[in-house]
């Protein structure tokens, strides 16, 4: 009825913890990358070196914390040892939220973010998880 294909065969072989200690690792080393953006670069003498970094280390910190937050939530709420599917789930999601994240920031920045933009980025976010859960089930 259902197969898998290859990539997920290739991901099932890997146990659930390497997975989550490799996910842990790249969110550690992305708060270690913002700190030393936040601390060590002046955004008025290199303002596009500086704002690029300072996205690029936001958006890997905060995928990786709402990744892991997001598969514990996930080990927690559901009782099923599917492990794997929660942590691509959850990478999923983190991803999303982060890319959300950064937007509203970027939009805070340049002085233009407001109720209704923030809202409007939620539910595009909202929609593109609706749209790929669906692919999931399917």
């Amino acid at each position: 009825m259902y197969e898998e294909s290859e990539s997920q065969k290739k991901w099932s072989l890997i146990p659930h913890y390497r997975i989550l200690a490799i996910l842990i690792l790249a969110a550690v080393l992305g708060w270690i990358a913002f700190l030393l953006v936040v601390q060590k670069l002046d955004p008025y003498t290199s303002t596009g070196l500086a704002l690029a970094l300072f996205f690029g280390s936001s958006t890997v910190a905060a995928a990786g914390t709402f990744s892991i937050i997001l598969f514990f939530f996930k080990k927690w709420r559901f009782s099923d040892n599917v492990y794997i599917k929660h942590i691509l789930i959850s990478l999923r999601q983190g991803i999303l939220l982060s890319i959300c994240t950064n937007l509203c920031l970027a939009l805070l920045m340049l002085g233009l973010l407001r109720l209704w933009n923030g809202i409007l980025l939620i539910a595009i976010m909202m929609l593109l998880e609706f749209y790929w859960s669906g692919k999931d089930e399917e």
